[in-house]
């Protein structure tokens, strides 16, 4: 802000008349005149000093954005600026497909089920022809795998179906894999992403009852999408499954489903005969 300052100017004061000196007495009588006295001087007005005026405060304009300034060494740091990193570019993820088995291989140990009740022998046929390279489908063997699997159920049926616990029985004793068990899960994406770790781990197909536990499918891989550097971080896109009943009612020879489809068709278990220790959970046959 500008000062104002005012200056007072001084004026002239007027200087007094010089006395009259006493006339010195002279001879002669003549008078001497009486000098004019010297007129004094008007004092002159000392100036008011005048306020220079004040403009009016106007709005300061609005500044312009802009954007922050590069980092800049401290004078006397020594340092050098540096620029900055630019931000870390997004994981790429990449789509891994795990499916083993050619399509003439499937032909060859796929089976079909032989009765409207066969459905766990038959795909118990076509685990172990994946499992030891063999092509058996023949009617023999699979009536030789209904009567080992319906004398190894945890329960008894009056209905000719089987259960999960006679079915990997079945893969266990046929195909010599002991690890072959029934689990069963409360949680559906547990039990999912447990289908994966086990083909993942030991290169096998799956057992999984489908359709509330009124049906037979065997998973043969699947295919994910995953992060390199990490990768516990996927996301499972879909799986290659078949079932025993063949197309169109079954994927047939193999199939791919997505995620959202198979988990239509893979739910909870239900026996509506009485009550079995899966109800309401989803199970699968693996090692």
């Amino acid at each position: 802000m500008a000062s104002v300052a005012a200056f007072a100017m001084i004026a002239a004061l007027p200087w007094p008349a010089a006395a009259a000196e006493e006339p010195t007495p002279t001879p002669a009588a003549t008078a001497t005149p009486t000098p004019t006295p010297t007129p004094t001087a008007a004092p002159t007005a000392t100036p008011t000093a005048t306020a220079t005026p004040t403009a009016a405060p106007t709005a300061a304009p609005l500044a312009t954005p802009r954007l922050p300034a590069a980092p800049t060494a401290t004078a006397g740091s020594g340092s050098t600026p540096r620029p900055l990193a630019p931000p870390a570019p997004a994981p790429t993820m990449i789509t891994t497909t795990n499916l083993r088995y050619s399509s003439t291989r499937l032909s060859a140990a796929m089976v079909k089920q032989y009765t409207n009740y066969y459905c766990v022998p038959a795909t118990t046929q076509s685990m172990v022809n994946l499992i030891k390279g063999t092509s058996n489908r023949t009617r023999a063997t699979q009536d030789a795998y209904y009567k080992g699997t319906r004398a190894h159920n945890k329960y008894r049926y009056e209905t000719k179906g089987n259960d999960p616990v006679g079915w990997a029985w079945a893969v266990r004793n046929y195909s010599g894999r002991t690890g072959y068990q029934a689990r069963s899960f409360t949680n559906k994406t547990l039990a999912l992403n447990a289908i994966v770790d086990a083909i993942a781990r030991t290169g096998n197909p799956v057992g999984v009852p489908v359709r509330g536990g009124t049906h037979a499918w065997v998973v043969l891989g699947y295919r994910i999408s995953s992060d390199p550097t990490e990768p516990s971080k996927r996301t499972i896109l879909g799986y290659y499954v078949s079932g025993p009943l063949g197309s169109p009612t079954d994927p047939w020879v193999s199939k791919y489903m997505t995620q959202a489809d198979f988990r239509n068709v893979f739910t909870q278990y239900h026996e509506w005969q009485f009550t079995v220790v899966w109800e309401g959970r989803w199970v699968i046959i693996s090692e």
